[in-house]
């Protein structure tokens, strides 16, 4: 198995595919124009999720290109994209809770709680004010349960006692990921029905919420927000080693060759730090109407 960190199962696939024909996995490339790109990947046996390390399943990216600039326009048309995969995830499903994982005092880990404050929430409505909504509209309801040094309560542990109360047929829950790649930092999102684990975007794991955990099958929607210093600088030296003759002995070794050794050589220094992009602001804000709008959409 690969040990290079990212959630990112396209990216994982991407580098297995470099070994040869990888068995228990299919995926499908669409172009949907020049900015936007749709990837899946499917998990399909045991065999797949030894390859590339992730859950038996369907992982769904959209790649959006250049977002620091998008219109209003595109981002309507992302998240009208967004929407229909939502859709036919949730389709069989009338109630649905949307958790916004994350904290919202850091800029990185924001976008799940952000994305709750832009939802249309309908559940008190179509029990307190049926009128306002469509007789088949479904139940949306939504929660941001903090973090663990926030609240002191394990998220997963929150979330079993709202689950107990409101019985949802289904969970859509919104966290931060982590690359491989600094150029698919806020333009990517990855849809997943295999749950999620959260932390895992920011380094600090916690316990998973998925269908084994809670009962009821657990969508998960990721952007990924930070790489690793050690990717970066990895990255680099191929850059180098294509630019410069006497660097050339270097193009012998493997991404994750350099991956491992800026690994070795950052981490006991407490140098590998996961970096962000300066615009991040705006590129959270930019993903948060996304999301929002996409559920909203797909409800």
């Amino acid at each position: 198995m690969l040990d290079f960190r990212t959630d990112m199962a396209d990216e994982r696939l991407k580098e297995c595919e470099k070994e040869g024909k990888i068995e228990g996995i299919s995926s499908e490339n669409i172009n949907v124009n020049d900015k936007i790109k749709v990837t899946k990947v499917r998990v399909l046996n045991e065999q797949g999720k030894e390859k590339i390390g992730k859950e038996v399943g369907t992982y769904i990216t959209i790649e959006i290109k250049e977002i620091e600039v998008i219109n209003e326009e595109e981002l309507e048309k992302v998240s009208k994209i967004l929407s229909g995969q939502i859709q036919e995830l949730i389709k069989p499903y009338k109630s649905i809770l949307v958790v916004g994982l994350g904290n919202i005092d850091t800029t990185v880990d924001s976008i799940g709680p952000k994305v709750i404050k832009d939802l249309k929430i309908t559940r008190h409505l179509k029990k307190y004010a049926p009128d306002l909504v469509g007789k088949n509209a479904k139940e949306l309801s939504g929660i941001a349960p903090g973090v663990l040094g926030t609240t002191g309560i394990e998220t997963q542990e929150i979330l079993k006692g709202i689950v107990e109360k409101v019985n949802p047929d289904v969970i859509i829950a919104i966290d931060a990921l982590i690359s491989r790649d600094i150029s698919r930092l806020f333009k990517t999102i990855q849809i997943s029905n295999t749950g999620i684990t959260p932390g895992a975007g920011v380094g600090n794991t916690r316990k998973e919420i998925s269908r084994k955990t809670m009962g009821v099958p657990v969508i998960a929607i990721g952007v990924p927000t930070l790489v690793e210093a050690a990717t970066i600088v990895a990255d680099s030296i191929e850059l180098i080693a294509n630019q410069f003759e006497e660097f050339a002995q270097l193009k012998n070794a493997t991404k994750e060759d350099k991956y491992r050794l800026m690994k070795a050589v950052l981490e006991p220094s407490k140098f590998n730090l996961t970096v962000t992009p300066k615009e991040v602001d705006d590129l959270v804000d930019n993903m948060k109407l996304i999301i929002a709008h996409g559920i909203n959409g797909g409800i």
